[in-house]
C-alpha cells in the first residue's frame, strides 16, 4: 500500500470503526470490538487490518476523556482559587436542573471541597492587581497543595483573563514543586463567567494524567504514523496539544460525524439538513446550516459546563445496543443503559441477557442471520427471540421496543430543529452510524423531513469525518468593549496566538484566518457568535443575527462586544468524501419476510455493492452492506446519487 495512507480511526462504545485511503485504491472501512480495558488495542487492531504497508496519518476520534469524566474514572486534582471563592464549583450557578423534581440531585464537582486550596490576592476586572500576590503566599500554597498528594492541580484564579500575572508566577511555582500536570485557567481559556472559567480548568485537569497515559500508550503502539486527535469543535489537533489540553476532546467522536455529514449532505445537495448519528450506546443529533454545523462555547458532559467550542450536538441513550425494561409502573422503557460491547445484545452471542434494540431488529428480520458482523460476530436470532419473549405481552415485544426508542430520537431531532424555529420540510436527514440506517425513514417521517441520505458508508462515517475534518485552533479573550472600539491589536495578537499553535502541531501553510466575536445588547447576559468580515459592522451583524435566532431586533440597543475569537485552519486530509469505496462482492437479490411499523411484509433484499447511480429502490426493503442495513418502509423511494448516497424520499 501507498506510502501516503491515512486512516481515520473513531472508538464508539460498541465498535471501534477504520477507514483508511491509499492512492490507487479504494476507501476500504473497518469495524473491529471496542476494547474497553484499553481503547489502544482495538485502534491498534483495526489499522493493522486496515492496510498492509507504510501509514503516514491517524486521525482518533477518542472517548478516553468522556467516559472518564462520566465514570469518574479521574485524577486526584486539586483546585487553587482566590481566597473567598473556594466554593465556587459547588455553588455553581444555583439553578435547578429539574424545577419541581423534590428528589434531584446535582452532580458532585470533580474537585471535592476538601481538595480547594485559595490564595491570598485579588486581581481586578480591569487587569490592575487588587491584592498583589507575594512569594511568601507562593510558598504557602504550595506547601498545601503538596500536602493534598495530587495526581493533577487546577489554578483558576479570580479575573485571570483580564491580567495572568499572578496565575503564570503561581503554576511556574507549582510545577517546580510538585511535579505533575499544572492546567492554568488563563492559557486554556482566557474568559470570563468565573464558574465555567474554574469547571473548565478542572475538568481538564482531572482528564489530563488519564489523557496522557492513553496517548503515550497509542504512540508507543502505533510509533510511525503522525496521530492527530479530534477536538470537539470540529478539528483536529496535535497529540501534543491533545495530551495537555484534553477537555478540547471532550465531544471528539460526535464532532468527527458531523463534519462528515456536513460534507455529505453538501454531495448530496441538501445545504441544510439534521446529521443523526445512531451507534451502539447512544444517538447524537446536531442541526447543519450552509453545510456548516452549529458550534457552541457553552456545553456541559455528566451536569459540568465547559466553555471550549463544541459542536452543538445533542445526545441521548439510544443506540443499538440499549437495554429494553419494563418501569415500576408497567411502561416499556429502552435506555439509557446499554448492553455495551461487552457482553453485547443477546443475538451478538457473548453472553448477553437482556433484550436490545439490536435483538429487536434480529427478530423482526432487519438483520441477515448468515452475515458476519465486525470482528467475526456471527448473529444469534434465536438468542434475540428468547430475551424479548420475556417482555410483558402487552408490550409488543420487537415492535413495541422500536416504537419506544424511536419516540426517544424524535425528541432529540425536535429539541435541534422544531424546537429552535427551524422548519423539518426544509432539512435532510443525514443517517449514519452502524444503526442509524435502520431507523432514518422512520424518523424522517415522523419529524416531516424532506429526505432521507445514506452515505455509500455509514457505519464509518464519524471515523471518515476524522480525515475531512481541518487542523483548527480557536484563541478567544474577554475584551468587554462597545461595538464602535478599536479592536485591531485585540484581534491582531489572537491571531498570531492561533497560528502560532497550528505552527506546533505542525501546520505553518494553507493557514486562514476567522475573526468571531461574541455579541450582545447591553443589559443582556448571553452572547450570540457572530462571523466578522473586513469592513462588517458587529452591531449589524448582530441585528441580523438576533433577527434569525428570536424573531426581532433591538436596534436602538447599544452593541457590545464580550469575547473575541480568531480561528485558524488548516488544510484537512481529504477534502471531500469519497463515492467509490470498496464494498466487497455484491450477494444475489432476494426477498425476506420483516416486520415493518406492526406488520409483517415480503421485502426486497438488496445489496449496496451492486447499485450504481440513478439506480432506484422502492420500500419495503432492506439495503445490506458491509457496515450497517437500511430498512425501507413501504412507500419509500430510494435512489442513488452520482455521489453515491442513497437518497430517500416518501410517497405521501
Amino acid at each position: 500500500m501507498s506510502e501516503q495512507a491515512r486512516a481515520g480511526v473513531d472508538v464508539g462504545g460498541t465498535f471501534t470503526d477504520v477507514v483508511v485511503l491509499a492512492e490507487g485504491q479504494r476507501p476500504r472501512a473497518i469495524k473491529t470490538p471496542t476494547t474497553v480495558d484499553n481503547q489502544a488495542v482495538g485502534v491498534e487492531t483495526g489499522v493493522d487490518e486496515g492496510h498492509d504497508g507504510d501509514l503516514a496519518l491517524v486521525a482518533h476520534g477518542t472517548t478516553t476523556a468522556t467516559n472518564a469524566v462520566l465514570e469518574r474514572k479521574v485524577a486526584r486534582t486539586v483546585l487553587v482559587t482566590t481566597d473567598g471563592f473556594a466554593d465556587v464549583l459547588e455553588i455553581a450557578r444555583q439553578d435547578r436542573p429539574a424545577l419541581y423534581d423534590l428528589t434531584v440531585t446535582r452532580p458532585a464537582p470533580l474537585v471535592p471541597r476538601d481538595l480547594v486550596v485559595t490564595v491570598d490576592e485579588r486581581t481586578g476586572p480591569d487587569g490592575e492587581a487588587v491584592r498583589e500576590l507575594t512569594d511568601d503566599e507562593i510558598d504557602r500554597v504550595c506547601d498545601a497543595v503538596a500536602g493534598l498528594e495530587p495526581e493533577s492541580v487546577a489554578v483558576s484564579l479570580l479575573f485571570a483573563y483580564a491580567d495572568d500575572t499572578h496565575e503564570r508566577r503561581l503554576c511556574e511555582a507549582l510545577a517546580d514543586r510538585i511535579g505533575v500536570p499544572v492546567t492554568r485557567s488563563s492559557a486554556l481559556l482566557a474568559e470570563f463567567r468565573e464558574f465555567e472559567r474554574g469547571s473548565t480548568c478542572a475538568l481538564n485537569a482531572a482528564v489530563e494524567p488519564v489523557m496522557r497515559r492513553y496517548l503515550s500508550n497509542l504512540a508507543e503502539r502505533l510509533p510511525d504514523p503522525v496521530i492527530t486527535v479530534m477536538t470537539s469543535g470540529g478539528g483536529t489537533a496535535g497529540i501534543e496539544f491533545a495530551a495537555r489540553a484534553p477537555v478540547h476532546s471532550l465531544l471528539s467522536g460526535p464532532a468527527a460525524g458531523v463534519v462528515a455529514a456536513g460534507a455529505i449532505a453538501r454531495s448530496a445537495g441538501f445545504d441544510d439538513a439534521i446529521a443523526f448519528d445512531m451507534g451502539g450506546t447512544s444517538s447524537d443529533v446536531c442541526l447543519i446550516r450552509d453545510g456548516q454545523p452549529d458550534v457552541s462555547t457553552s456545553s456541559e458532559i455528566d451536569g459540568l459546563p465547559f466553555r471550549t467550542p463544541a459542536v452543538g450536538v445533542h445526545t441521548v441513550g439510544a443506540g443499538g445496543g440499549s437495554i429494553a425494561y419494563v418501569d415500576a409502573g408497567g411502561a416499556l422503557r429502552v435506555g439509557p443503559e446499554s448492553a455495551g460491547a461487552q457482553p453485547g445484545p443477546a443475538c451478538y452471542g457473548k453472553g448477553g441477557d437482556r433484550p436490545t434494540v439490536t435483538d429487536a431488529h434480529a427478530a423482526l428480520g432487519h438483520l441477515d442471520p448468515e452475515r458476519q458482523l465486525g470482528g467475526g460476530l456471527q448473529l444469534d436470532i434465536d438468542a434475540a427471540r428468547r430475551v424479548l419473549a420475556d417482555l410483558p405481552d402487552d408490550t409488543d415485544g420487537a415492535h413495541g421496543v422500536l416504537r419506544v426508542v424511536r419516540a426517544t430520537m424524535v425528541r432529540a431531532l425536535r429539541k435541534v430543529s422544531t424546537e429552535r424555529g427551524v422548519d423539518p420540510s426544509t432539512l435532510a436527514l443525514i443517517a449514519y452510524g452502524g444503526a442509524g440506517p435502520m431507523h432514518a425513514s422512520a424518523l424522517a417521517r415522523e419529524l416531516g423531513c424532506a429526505a432521507v441520505v445514506i452515505p455509500p458508508a455509514p457505519g464509518v462515517l464519524s471515523a471518515l469525518g476524522l480525515l475531512l475534518a481541518s487542523p483548527r485552533y480557536e484563541a478567544s479573550r474577554t475584551v468587554m468593549a462597545d461595538s464602535d472600539a478599536d479592536l485591531s491589536d485585540a484581534w491582531a495578537e489572537l491571531e498570531k496566538a492561533a497560528g502560532e499553535e497550528l505552527e506546533r502541531q505542525g501546520v505553518a501553510s494553507d493557514v486562514t484566518l476567522t475573526r468571531i466575536a461574541d455579541a450582545r445588547y447591553a443589559g443582556q447576559s448571553h452572547e450570540l457568535r457572530l462571523e466578522v468580515g473586513d469592513g462588517d459592522d458587529i452591531a449589524d451583524l448582530l441585528h441580523e443575527a438576533h433577527t434569525a435566532a428570536y424573531g426581532y431586533a433591538m436596534t436602538g440597543e447599544d452593541v457590545k462586544v464580550v469575547t473575541l475569537r480568531a480561528v485558524a485552519e488548516g488544510r484537512p486530509a481529504l477534502e471531500e468524501p469519497p463515492a467509490d469505496w470498496e464494498q466487497g462482492e455484491p450477494a444475489e437479490a432476494r426477498s425476506r419476510e420483516i416486520g415493518v411499523e406492526g406488520e409483517t411484509v415480503q421485502a426486497r433484499v438488496v445489496s449496496r455493492a451492486g447499485l450504481s447511480p440513478g439506480d432506484r429502490i422502492e420500500g419495503p426493503a432492506l439495503v445490506e452492506q458491509r457496515d450497517t442495513t437500511t430498512l425501507l418502509a413501504p412507500g419509500d423511494v430510494s435512489e442513488v446519487d452520482d455521489a453515491n448516497n442513497l437518497v430517500v424520499r416518501f410517497d405521501g
